[in-house]
């Protein structure tokens, strides 16, 4: 689990730094914290290490503001959680531009952000376990959704490719690509792209007219 701060107020900083580390002591948590005094190098850090679980954001920055920011770090990290701290309410709307998970008012209450990390650390739990059942002309292999990097259709078999390398092929399909994989295509980080093709946004960093690319 990765978090990443990012806050131009050195105090405020330090302050979201030591609840965050108090968090992980008490929970009892394997989390990596790494700290950001603007927003351009938690971009640049981001998009090299292949983003963050959790985003702790000020919203007042010079330059760059909190909500730019997260809509930034939205082109190429989709589930990634914000959580946007601010001495003032008057953001509130605007943060549903970065699809913000939470939004605690400065000075921060322990409790508050506490709570706020069980939520985000819990949903991206449950997305990591996703899981799927495959098919294969051998035996049923399960598969979590958050291994896959893409799948596609391949001689009426689905070809599913891991992040691993290896790839799983599922026995002869009698239906369409589409029907195959509704249950990829409703957990919302797999998106089609063309009849035979479907892709996790969640591993996919850019894309151009013809290329995608992974972490």
């Amino acid at each position: 689990m990765k978090i990443a701060i990012c806050d131009d107020d050195a105090r405020c900083r330090k302050q979201a730094l030591d609840l965050v580390n108090a968090y992980i002591v008490q929970r009892n948590k394997e989390i990596s914290v790494s700290v950001y005094d603007r927003a351009t190098a938690l971009i640049d850090a981001a998009q090299r290490f292949g983003g963050y679980d959790i985003y702790i954001l000020d919203i007042i920055m010079p330059g760059m503001n909190g909500i730019k920011l997260g809509v930034e770090l939205r082109t190429f990290d989709p589930d990634g959680k914000i959580l946007y701290l601010t001495s003032s309410m008057e953001y509130a709307y605007e943060s549903y531009q970065a699809k913000a998970f939470d939004y605690i008012l400065k000075p921060i209450q322990q409790e508050r952000l506490f709570t706020a990390l069980d939520d985000a650390i819990a949903t991206i739990a449950n997305r990591k376990d996703k899981s799927l059942i495959v098919k294969t002309r051998e035996n049923r292999v399960k598969l979590t959704m958050d291994q896959i990097l893409y799948v596609e259709l391949v001689d009426r078999r689905v070809a599913y490719h891991l992040l691993n390398g290896d790839t799983v092929e599922s026995s002869s399909i009698r239906t369409t690509f589409a029907e195959c994989i509704q249950e990829l295509l409703a957990d919302g980080r797999f998106v089609l792209c063309g009849s035979g093709l479907a892709v996790n946004l969640y591993h996919v960093t850019k894309a151009d007219a013809e290329t995608l690319y992974f972490r």
